[in-house]
């Protein structure tokens, strides 16, 4: 199974700067106290998956590097992104509240699945979102939140596993608060190495065969 692949593929890429990723884990969750000097962090920590996943060395230049040129990108990624999440779970709780939603309760029933459905989406675009930033050659906004969307159609199944992965090792820090301090580094090398496995799928398929108007946006996009 792809995703399988996938998290062995990360894993592996993780193993070789494991100690790194703890101590850059550390500088994030530093960060996310103060909030804002957050999404320039997590930006550190994603370069150096990027640079693991290519099998390239990593030092803390390029950790502070990737800091200062991705980090205002970064922010105003995380600010839709977290919009998103807000508008989501207001559309959710408006119309599965029956004192507050104007509409009979067998039209909410159909309506709900759908928002539900639509955070689901939302969520793949999050794992996928900050891996394009660091992976396109012009990240922009619109065009990272196009790929991420077009990546989460072309891959559902793949995207709801890897989802579900990134919960369990979530739930676990939880329990084992020591984690946390790898956690952010193992989700960025997961998700660098999601984006580079997929698209390259992607390619190939589209090299040979007729591919679907989603893989051959992000096939196209990420030739560019």
């Amino acid at each position: 199974m792809q995703a399988i692949r996938i998290v062995i593929a990360a894993a592996k890429a993780y193993y070789e700067e494991m100690l790194f990723f703890f101590l850059a884990g550390a500088i994030l969750l530093a960060a996310t106290l103060l909030i804002i000097p957050m999404p320039f962090a997590l930006m550190g920590v994603w370069m150096i998956a990027h640079r693991c996943v290519r099998g390239l060395g990593v030092n803390w230049r390029m950790y502070w590097d990737a800091v200062k040129t991705y980090g205002p990108q970064s922010l105003a990624l995380t600010l839709i992104l977290l919009l998103g999440y807000v508008l989501l779970a207001s559309n959710i709780w408006f119309y599965s509240t029956p004192e507050v939603s104007p509409l009979p309760m067998n039209v909410t029933t159909w309506i709900v699945p759908l928002w539900v459905i639509l955070g689901l989406l939302w969520m793949g675009m999050t794992f996928y979102a900050h891996a394009f930033l660091i992976e396109l050659e012009e990240p922009k906004l619109k065009a990272i939140l196009r790929n991420s969307f077009s990546l989460t159609l072309a891959s559902p199944l793949t995207t709801l596993l890897l989802l579900v992965v990134t919960a369990l090792l979530t739930a676990l820090s939880i329990g084992f608060p020591l984690l946390l301090f790898a956690l952010p580094g193992f989700i960025a090398t997961l998700s660098i190495t999601a984006v580079r496995t997929l698209i390259a799928a992607f390619r190939e398929k589209y090299s040979h065969a007729e591919a679907s108007p989603a893989e051959e946006n992000i096939a196209t996009e990420s030739e560019n």
